[in-house]
């Protein structure tokens, strides 16, 4: 199967697309601080990762990358077709798995 190529607008207009879902996905989980944040480590995992910079913490800086995160996936992997999609795909799995390794024990 031969994956389509895009151009970047397009990648960045789809990635525009799914960011409000997926933030109101994330935000859902976080339960106001109590939930479990399983939603937000699985959509979000490199702006969860960053927390361990900011004294486990979601600041400015990780809820910034988890707005760009979608549209920046975009407009990388869009005009790239397999070799980029895979590659984009493969860190979001790395980053997912070191998000739930235990690094973040307080999210």
């Amino acid at each position: 199967m031969k994956l389509a190529k895009f151009s970047p607008r397009a990648g960045l207009l789809i990635g525009l697309g799914f960011t409000p879902v997926a933030l109101l996905l994330a935000l859902f989980s976080a339960g106001s601080g109590h939930g479990d944040y399983m939603l937000a480590r699985l959509l979000y995992p490199i702006p969860m990762l960053v927390t361990l910079l900011t004294n486990n913490t979601i600041t400015g800086l990780s809820v910034w990358l988890a707005v760009v995160q979608f549209p920046a996936y975009g407009v990388f992997a869009a005009p790239g077709g397999r070799v980029r999609w895979l590659s984009l795909g493969i860190l979001h799995a790395v980053a997912i798995a070191a998000a739930f390794s235990g690094l973040l024990g307080y999210f």
